[in-house]
């Protein structure tokens, strides 16, 4: 069975690189055609950390995709995902089906594509970046699971991704990992905005009220029960941010792939895909600033992160205010 990976950067690279090591057959797509070229030339080197090794393995531009692809992992950039839905809706054979790898609740566009009962998920945890054509640097490994969009039983289907991805489990409840995942997002949103690293971020107690706050407007919006990982609790967002500095601690990625899309690889980010699944007056404030960044009005800073934290202490204040009065006026 060949595994068609569209995306070959930091997440899809690094789950390719495993996967061809590990004896399956494996075909990286992507558009960026230096990387597609140094992996053809020199093959593609996983360093840091975890494993230092290079992979043998192929890469092709989109438009050299074979015509029928029976398995395939989507791997791309949120604000790709249309593109690479395009790519498989006249390439997946009938009994085939796509595993989303990507950040945030995309699924419902490749299912428009190839059909609701084609399209699995996934949620991933590990950090990576591409820090040049061929090479990525992994800093760590984290929580990954993999289940069907319906939940519930854990089909032939998953159980075959689980066992040929690295670090992947099964799970009934894909989608409650998944908006785990969005809430502690929002902190690393939040924490994107200034040039401090995750752990930073997260520990500083200035910013604490700001990461509990955006989490929680996240959980609340959950439409199924919000899975815990990683140090990341729903139900203890306090004790959460203690453990979540200590794994990111002991990371080699110390900043936020939103943070590199904005600083590094100057870049739109995936902020405006997340707007379309989470609404509320914090992470929307988040966006604006992310916003300025992106179109050049702001640099990522920390007084970006100050502002933030502010507005968040004003929109608690005036909640107090308000619950406040309804006491006064309650008979």
């Amino acid at each position: 069975m060949r595994y068609v990976i569209i995306g070959a950067g930091a997440i899809g690279g690094t789950l390719g690189a495993h996967m061809a090591r590990a004896g399956h057959d494996v075909l990286l797509c992507d558009a960026d055609a230096a990387h597609v070229a140094a992996i053809n030339e020199r093959g593609l080197e996983i360093y840091g950390p975890v494993e230092n090794f290079v992979a043998q393995l192929p890469a092709v531009l989109p438009h050299d995709l074979p015509d029928r692809i029976d398995r395939a992992l989507v791997a791309v950039k949120s604000q790709h995902t249309a593109s690479a839905a395009d790519l498989l809706r006249d390439r997946l054979s009938a009994d085939g089906f796509v595993l989303s790898v990507q950040n945030g609740l995309t699924a419902d566009t490749l299912v428009a594509a190839v059909g609701q009962d084609r399209v699995l998920s996934s949620f991933v945890n590990f950090g990576a970046d591409l820090m040049a054509p061929g090479r990525i640097m992994q800093g760590n490994i984290g929580t990954f699971r993999v289940g069907e969009l319906a939940g519930g039983q854990i089909t032939e289907r998953v159980r075959e991704m689980a066992e040929v991805l690295p670090y992947a489990l099964p799970t009934g409840n894909v989608l409650g990992y998944l908006w785990g995942k969005e809430a502690y997002g929002a902190m690393l949103y939040a924490g994107a905005v200034s040039d401090l690293s995750i752990a930073d971020s997260l520990s500083d107690p200035r910013y604490r009220p700001l990461m509990i706050a955006a989490a929680r407007e996240v959980l609340a919006q959950a439409p199924v029960p919000p899975e815990s990982f990683d140090g990341f609790v729903p139900d203890d967002l306090e004790g959460s941010l203690d453990r979540l500095v200590e794994f990111n601690r002991a990371s080699a990625k110390s900043h936020s792939g939103v943070y590199r899309d904005l600083a590094v690889r100057k870049r739109k980010t995936e902020v405006d895909e997340t707007l379309k699944d989470i609404n509320g007056p914090i992470f929307q404030e988040i966006a604006n600033i992310i916003h300025d960044i992106e179109q050049g009005r702001r640099v990522c800073c920390v007084e970006n992160l100050d502002e933030l934290a502010e507005f968040v202490a004003r929109l608690a204040g005036a909640t107090d205010a308000v619950k406040a009065a309804d006491g006064q006026d309650a008979p």
